[in-house]
């Protein structure tokens, strides 16, 4: 059995998910403090969103690269997890534009979210958003041995899409 440490260096995050430390301001020339990616869900509720099976939900913030962490957190378990991170906007632009790939308009809060469906069916899908003018990722993997259909890969983003949307533009705003 692996342990929390061993799961959290499995999704390469660290375990400090305080919510202290680097919130970067965003956008045009207002300086908001951005909330701790992992203060935004609980991790009861990402674990319904799972489905509600299994063990509890951890949050973990990713590591820091060159001493600075980047926005974003992850929610997981031994089998299953789901990360957000910010993401620049040439990247964003790339995954919605992906050749042969479908892209499907979630329509959940006051920016652009999309289902994104790779072209290749071994590939995960994921989601991408906006919140004010920053640029988002969701992914999602009901089991980490990759044995899913990809509906629920689907079904358990879109519901946490409606829980972590609206929760960021409220803090944010």
């Amino acid at each position: 059995m692996v342990g929390a440490a061993g799961l959290l260096a499995a999704v390469g995050c660290s375990a400090d998910a305080t919510g202290s430390g680097s919130g970067d301001g965003h956008g045009g020339g207002k300086a908001t403090q951005k909330p701790s990616a992992c203060s935004l869900l609980k991790p009861d509720d990402v674990r319904s969103a799972f489905g509600g099976v299994g063990d509890p939900f951890n949050s973990t913030r990713p590591d820091a690269i060159d001493g600075q962490r980047p926005w974003g957190c992850t929610w997981g378990n031994q089998t299953s997890y789901a990360s957000v991170a910010e993401t620049d906007a040439e990247r964003y632009r790339a995954d919605i534009k992906a050749p042969g790939g479908d892209v499907i308009p979630q329509n959940i809060g006051e920016g652009d979210s999309f289902a994104v469906y790779p072209a290749a069916d071994d590939e995960p899908m994921r989601f991408a958003f906006t919140v004010g003018s920053a640029y988002y990722r969701l992914t999602v993997v009901p089991a980490r041995d990759g044995d899913y259909p990809r509906f629920q890969q689907s079904d358990i983003g879109t519901d946490l899409l409606r829980l972590l949307i609206p929760a960021m533009e409220g803090a944010l705003s």
